[in-house]
């Protein structure tokens, strides 16, 4: 039987396009090691696999599916998929299971523009009867690979199907409209299916993805609703869920299964550190140090480098948001001006040592940390010789900074 999908997660990280790809959920899992929240990879495309056959390659896989996270954390990695006809969703999720992915998720909800052109994302909710088509693809394919696992020495633990959507579509944010959509799409599953919602609507003209995030209003009340209308469908709440207390107060309700953070985590990934101490109850001495996290992560980039060849910029990404401050901003700017140093010494090298950077991308980061440490202490003592002489600091000059350390 396939798997309630958030049968154990309470708390979960939400997939963002470019954002949690699987450096992203690397750095994530060495930030909060203590498997207490569910991690999503932004959406995939199931033709990738059904046609694309995305899972014979591993240097592809590298840049999409966690593949280093499913030998210890396999069943808190959820991959999602857009689709649009069932027989790619059924392609993908064998291909996933032959990975040993255990939880596969079907986006009803993304509107951009392009991902409408393709017939899949927020799209899917205006015709719930074809979706639930593709749900039960998806759960023919999860209940054959498990049957196809058991029979294996390593045995079957389970796949796991599950949906994510908005409240609505355009001006319909009734709840009949999500009821009927619920209903389809649970039935399908043989009521195996849970679900995932934003508490927002997606407007399919006049928004961008980007404001679709925040100008429709939320209508968190709307989820409680559709909860209490299926209490045997497990629903978790997406949609502005951004401090601890907004995480416990919703978390209290016996309606809600659990609660999905988007864009808090892409802008401050330590969130999770503090739902751990909040919410599950870690000691603060247990919580990493940033300077230890920052070292597991360099670590974990060289090898990835070394045996696949993952661009840098890639890795470079999720540091991002780990830097913040005026020195954070400071050291963004000296990565990308090493990570061109780089690509250029690599593009006189012979075609052999494509991707093969002349540095460790470790070594990259250590001489931004540095450059920027550099111009902070440079500005500091520049302002000491200037409050020496002037009663007013000019504001270029005042600088607040939060080091990995």
């Amino acid at each position: 039987m396939v798997l309630r999908a958030m049968q154990r997660f309470r708390t979960s990280v939400a997939p963002m396009v470019d954002v949690t790809d699987p450096c992203f959920l690397r750095l994530l899992r060495l930030i909060s090691p203590f498997g207490n929240h569910q991690l999503w990879t932004e959406m995939i495309h199931a033709n990738t696999f059904s046609r694309g056959k995305m899972h014979h390659d591993r240097t592809k896989l590298a840049y999409h599916v966690p593949v280093t996270e499913l030998h210890d954390f396999a069943d808190g990695i959820v991959v999602q998929l857009g689709a649009s006809q069932p027989s790619d969703a059924y392609e993908a999720v064998h291909a996933l299971a032959s990975l040993g992915v255990r939880h596969v998720n079907l986006n009803c909800g993304c509107p951009s523009r392009n991902v409408q052109m393709g017939a899949f994302g927020a799209v899917l909710m205006k015709t719930p009867e074809e979706t639930a088509q593709i749900v039960r693809a998806m759960v023919q394919a999860a209940c054959e690979a498990e049957v196809a696992a058991a029979a294996t020495t390593t045995g079957s633990h389970g796949m796991a199907i599950s949906v994510k959507c908005r409240i609505g579509i355009d001006d319909n944010e009734s709840l009949g409209f999500l009821e009927n959509f619920v209903s389809s799409v649970t039935e399908a599953g043989g009521s195996s299916v849970d679900l995932v919602v934003h508490a927002r609507r997606a407007w399919l003209a006049g928004l961008s993805p980007k404001e679709n995030r925040t100008v429709p209003q939320l209508n968190h009340t709307r989820v409680y609703e559709v909860a209490a209308k299926f209490p045997h469908v497990r629903i978790s709440l997406n949609g502005g869920i951004d401090t601890v207390d907004a995480v416990a107060q919703h978390l209290q309700s016996p309606l809600i299964a659990s609660v999905m953070i988007g864009r808090k985590i892409r802008e401050d990934p330590w969130f999770l550190a503090l739902l751990d101490q909040n919410i599950y109850g870690v000691p603060e001495a247990q919580i990493p140090k940033r300077a230890r996290v920052l070292d597991q992560y360099l670590g974990f980039a060289d090898a990835m480098h070394e045996d696949i060849g993952v661009r840098y910029s890639v890795f470079g990404r999720p540091l991002y948001a780990f830097f913040t401050g005026r020195k954070g901003r400071a050291m963004r700017a000296h990565m990308c001006r090493l990570f061109a140093q780089a690509r250029k010494q690599a593009a006189g090298q012979s075609s052999g040592a494509i991707h093969q950077y002349a540095v460790p991308f470790s070594q990259i980061v250590r001489e931004a940390e540095a450059a920027a440490e550099a111009e902070y202490i440079e500005r500091q003592a520049r302002a000491t010789v200037f409050s020496n002489d002037a009663s007013v600091q000019p504001a270029e000059l005042v600088s607040e900074a939060v080091s990995p350390g």
